[in-house]
């Protein structure tokens, strides 16, 4: 009985079996009203059949008409068979002599009634038979009438003794059916107060103590136990939480241990972080090649503890590891390079991470390395992307020198070493690049200026000496002027050109603006004539480097145009088809055979001028040429954006 779900069940049957009793009671008494109310009825309607009949009786005793007499036969039946109905059971006639059932009643009061009434009404048929057979004038007939009138009055007090008799039955039903409804009531309150104390004392109580404890471990306390009495499945439920609790408990004290750890290594592992940061950049900070395979040596040494440590460095077959730096006592250094393929080099190498050994695991790992300070050693692969240039490698003597977290670490410093020698390695490249990309500009504008000079002057020189064999002294000494102020621009541009090596880029300014200047420069002498042309409607804005390339190309047209073209008048075009701008050159002199250069070569060297300087503004140099109609060089480049 300490069951829950036993006790629930109990109050919920007793409830049902209450509201079913009360149901049922409540329909029994109510059929059982219905039937005593036809029961009186019918009791009632016997005194009247009572008063019928004397009345009946007496109209044929006065000598009226003899038709009364089927009446009284009719009523005297219907009066004993319902006092039979009354006595014994069975039909009982009613509305329309429609029967109806009557059951014979227990009730002792009821019976003596009902056997009185049967005694005198057995007298009091017995007259009415002489009534209804005898003739009117015998004396018999005259005695029949005066006991008719003699009994008529205690047969009427009778039949109501009968009718009381019956409804105080009724009544007594009545209160019965009242007592027990008030029983029902009671008995149902019964039920739920006891159903409120129940569930109060068995749910409710235990539930507000479960649920107090349960927030006291919410809180924070899990070392007080959950103790909660009550039903079987409440005790079953606090036993739950209280093994959660002590769960709790136990997960909290291992998570305090693992939470200490944590800080430790935690703690090991930033100091770690930050030595490796400070290593990294270190590295990262220096630009030559050698200081940072050192630096790295010493570094890496320096992190894990370590002996010795190695730095090698792939050749281009991606066959042989050579040793670069070192760093530790020279005794440690065994050999100078190892093979890649074949060896447990190669396996180091062809890893993502670095690799732990130990005197009986990994031997041979770095060849370099000599035996005794293999014990415990490390060993990381030096990657950019996914190319492979090297190998990192820390020894020691000692067995388990390094701890587990030391691999990782001589990976990441491995990983920024690798960062830092390929931006030395790109860095150096820049550095060549540059000083190439230097000689070429320097060789263009020796081209575009002292050579174009010299070569004028070269023809000037032969002009002068022609003139002095022809006795033109005047003319000679015109040319010579020409010369002169020919060298001082030589020494201008080669003046402008040392100085350029060191000033910084000059600020931008609208490309046609530096093309008036260059036209400006062709066309002091007069022949031939030079027109300029902008068609753009907005200034077209190139960077410095730019616009120097532009504007040294076009001098470089003009200057083939004023040296081999003959040609009377030059037209250049700037205009701008939405991203690309085109410069046209076109002049109408002899023209020339772009596929046959002259013999001096001046004119070839100065096209592949040109068409390097349209290549390093990612655009292109076209020629058109026909001889005898003249020449037209487009220079056409891509307009990204204007600065």
């Amino acid at each position: 009985m300490e069951s829950l779900r036993t006790r629930l069940g109990i109050l919920f049957v007793g409830f049902l079996l209450l509201v079913v009793g009360a149901v049922g009671e409540m329909v029994r008494a109510t059929d059982a009203q219905t039937g005593d109310a036809l029961v009186i009825n019918l009791a009632g309607r016997q005194r009247m059949l009572i008063q019928q009949m004397t009345k009946e009786a007496l109209q044929i005793g006065a000598g009226n008409d003899e038709s009364h007499v089927p009446a009284l036969q009719t009523s005297a039946r219907t009066f004993d068979t319902t006092l039979l109905a009354f006595i014994h059971g069975g039909q009982a006639p009613y509305l329309s002599d429609r029967p109806v059932a009557v059951s014979a009643t227990r009730n002792p009061n009821i019976i003596t009634a009902l056997e009185q009434l049967q005694r005198t009404w057995d007298a009091f048929r017995s007259n009415l038979d002489v009534v209804t057979t005898a003739e009117p004038a015998s004396s018999e007939f005259a005695v029949a009438i005066r006991s008719i009138e003699r009994l008529s009055p205690d047969l009427l007090r009778e039949a109501d003794d009968v009718v009381k008799a019956y409804e105080v039955a009724a009544a007594q039903k009545v209160t019965r059916v009242r007592w027990i409804q008030a029983l029902f009531f009671i008995s149902a309150l019964a039920l739920l107060v006891t159903g409120f104390l129940f569930t109060q004392r068995s749910v409710i109580q235990p539930l507000g103590a479960l649920g107090s404890m349960a927030g006291r471990v919410g809180r924070g306390d899990l070392s007080t136990p959950i103790g909660v009495k009550g039903p079987r499945e409440i005790r079953s439920l606090a036993h739950s939480f209280d093994v959660m609790r002590a769960r709790l408990q136990a997960s909290q004290a291992e998570l305090v241990t693992w939470a200490k750890e944590l800080e430790a290594r935690v703690a090991q592992r930033t100091k770690e972080l930050a030595a490796l940061y400070e290593v990294s950049r270190d590295i990262s900070s220096r630009l030559d090649i050698g200081q940072i395979l050192h630096s790295v040596t010493d570094k890496a040494r320096e992190l894990l503890g370590s002996e010795v440590a190695f730095l090698c460095l792939m050749d281009d077959a991606a066959q042989v590891l050579h040793l670069q730096a070192t760093n530790g006592p020279q005794e440690a250094v065994r050999g100078t390079s190892v093979l890649v393929p074949g060896s447990v080099a190669g396996r180091v190498l062809a890893g993502d991470s670095a690799i732990q050994c130990g005197a009986r695991g990994c031997t041979g790992t770095c060849d370099i390395m000599a035996t005794s300070f293999q014990t415990s050693h490390l060993a990381a692969p030096l990657k950019s992307g996914d190319r492979v240039i090297g190998a990192l490698c820390v020894g020691s003597p000692h067995e388990g020198a390094f701890l587990a977290d030391g691999a990782n670490t001589l990976t990441k410093l491995a990983n920024s070493a690798a960062i830092a020698l390929e931006n030395a390695r790109l860095y150096q490249q820049a550095e060549r690049t540059a000083a190439l990309e230097e000689r070429h500009r320097l060789a263009a504008e020796m081209h575009d200026g002292l050579a174009q000079t010299l070569s004028y002057l070269d023809l000037k020189t032969e002009q002068v000496a022609g003139l002095v064999e022809t006795g033109r002294s005047e003319e000679a000494v015109g040319e010579l002027s020409r010369i002169r102020a020919a060298i001082a621009q030589a020494s201008q541009e080669a003046r402008r050109s040392i100085a350029s090596l060191r000033e910084e880029p000059q600020p931008h300014r609208p490309l046609a603006d530096r093309l008036a200047e260059v036209v400006s420069e062709f066309a002091r002498d007069g022949k031939p004539q030079i027109d300029l042309a902008v068609k753009p409607h907005s200034p077209l804005l190139l960077t410095p480097d730019e616009a120097e390339q532009v504007q040294r190309a076009v001098r470089e047209a003009l200057w083939n145009v004023h040296r081999h073209a003959q040609a009377e008048h030059v037209l250049v075009c700037l205009e701008r088809r939405e991203a690309e701008g085109v410069i046209v050159v076109e002049d109408d002199g002899r023209g020339f055979d772009p596929q046959t250069p002259p013999a001096d070569g001046g004119a070839h060297f100065g096209l592949s001028i040109m068409r390097a300087r349209a290549a390093r503004l990612g655009g292109q140099i076209t020629i058109h040429s026909v001889l005898g109609q003249g020449t037209r060089v487009v220079l056409s480049w891509p307009v990204r954006q204007e600065p």
